[in-house]
């Protein structure tokens, strides 16, 4: 497989999602607020990297995630969170947003997820949340 098969949502001021294969892991980076449309299509691109690759791990370095709007966020949390289940994923690492609003809002999103469900950790580094995610 090639970089470009790697790749499964690239959006220039929004955010990437690709397989991180070093890691093992599916590798979300957030660069600044996404629309509705992209923000369904990011979520997809996540759910198809977790199939495709029988992967259980995810990781979003949401530092430069802007506030998204509260509906997508809903709607994430009841489409997403059982889509992303029944791909495989069990450990979601988080780098959270420096803005505390942003952070805020993700973590009350998150926070609605059992912890049976899959487990969800927060942290200042990417360098942190993939030592997490390889324990």
């Amino acid at each position: 497989m090639g970089e470009d098969d790697d790749v499964y949502f690239s959006v220039p001021g929004v955010a990437t999602v690709r397989w991180d294969g070093p890691h093992s892991t599916v590798f979300v980076e957030w660069d600044g607020w996404a629309n509705s449309a992209e923000f369904g299509a990011l979520l997809d691109a996540e759910v198809k990297a977790l199939g495709e690759r029988a992967c259980s791990r995810l990781l979003a370095d949401c530092r430069r995630q802007r506030i998204l709007n509260p509906a997508d966020q809903e709607r994430a949390n009841r489409e997403w969170v059982p889509r992303v289940l029944e791909a495989g994923l069990k450990r979601f690492a988080i780098v959270l947003p420096e803005s505390e609003i942003a952070a805020g809002h993700l973590r009350e999103r998150l926070d609605k997820v059992p912890q049976t469900a899959m487990q969800i950790a927060y942290f200042a580094s990417v360098e942190e949340a993939r030592e997490w995610l390889a324990e």
